[in-house]
């Protein structure tokens, strides 16, 4: 019978709500599973892009503004950075700590530069280079040197970087920070999930024999793709939460398998309930039949008994007739 179609928010509510649809999901071609999971991570990385993006931009506005207003003139000469000022170091950041600009003309090294691990990213302008720090703390950096094979770095000063910051240059940045960030993020969340969804499967299938109920491996897999569906709505608000406020939960990645480990024990043992259920009611009607049978055959015994006795009252009283005209005979008769 062909199985009806379901939307994929429908998907996502019963995932979440309905254990009883589990079975259902079980019988799916492992195509299905797939296309539902490729789907959930896409708008899983879309809304983390999005979050991503509005935060990115509120920092960058925030430097800007700190950058116009705060910063000290400076320019570049040979290759390095030269500031217009007695004070050679300025560092600024929101109160937060979530963004922090550096600009500092005597260090070579954001290891070097006092306060620099008070902020979570670092835009940092240093003597020969310019270093970008992540919240991961991965840095990237690029030298002046570097720089100047491709750009005439010399003429730029402070006011060069403010022209630049104000021009359409920034929107084409965000997009192309917008595009990156979604192929990028899909590739390493669709393979961080994937193996996600093996080895739930995986214990899935080791759990089944232990319940005592007998599941292909494959609708082992597909249950284990809707039983991280949770676990991966929860995980996109946590980072969404986590990129606006800085909240962290420090042992969430445990929920997070821990809610997908429940979701699929506790589905493989309403099966099996379903079953047992099934297999009792099966039982309780091959039990009917059995009962009926016995009746019928009882009844058929005691019509075929009633049968003889009438066949043998029948043979008896033709007997009694047939010896009562013989005594009726007279005698003499013969000739």
């Amino acid at each position: 019978m062909k199985q009806k179609k379901v939307g994929f928010f429908k998907r996502v509510k019963k995932a979440i709500t309905n254990f009883d649809e589990y079975k259902i999901f079980a019988e799916e071609k492992v195509s299905v599973s797939i296309k539902y999971l490729l789907k959930l991570m896409f708008i899983f990385v879309i809304l983390i892009t999005i979050g991503t993006t509005i935060r990115l931009t509120n920092e960058a506005n925030k430097a800007i503004q700190i950058f116009r207003e705060e910063c000290p003139d400076f320019k570049f000469e040979d290759n390095n950075l030269i500031i217009e000022s007695d004070n050679k170091h300025f560092i600024k950041g929101d109160e937060y700590g979530f963004f922090g600009l550096i600009i500092d003309s005597e260090n070579n090294s954001l290891t070097d530069v006092e306060n620099a691990n008070e902020y979570q990213r670092v835009i940092a302008i240093l003597k020969d280079k310019l270093v970008i720090k992540s919240v991961d703390n991965v840095e990237s950096s690029i030298t002046y040197e570097q720089l100047s094979q491709e750009y005439d770095i010399n003429n730029v000063n402070k006011q060069t970087i403010l022209n630049f910051l104000s021009s359409e240059n920034m929107t084409k940045l965000y997009m192309i920070f917008v595009v990156l960030s979604i192929i990028y993020l899909f590739i390493i969340y669709v393979i961080q999930v994937i193996l996600d969804v093996l080895l739930l499967s995986v214990i899935g299938f080791l759990l089944s024999k232990i319940i005592g109920i007998e599941f292909k491996y494959k609708s082992i897999f597909n249950m284990s793709v809707y039983s991280l569906t949770l676990s991966i709505v929860l995980y996109m608000i946590y980072i969404i939460v986590n990129l606006f406020t800085g909240f962290e939960i420090k042992y969430f990645t445990i929920a997070y398998n821990a809610i997908a480990y429940i979701y699929i024990i506790t589905a493989m043992l309403m099966i099996k309930s379903d079953l047992i259920k099934t297999q009792g009611e099966l039982t309780k009607i091959v039990q009917e039949q059995k009962k009926i049978r016995e009746e019928k055959q009882e009844e058929d015994n005691k019509e075929e008994k009633e049968d003889k006795r009438e066949q043998k009252k029948d043979k008896k009283q033709k007997e009694n007739k047939d010896n009562k005209g013989e005594e009726q005979t007279p005698e003499g008769s013969k000739a």
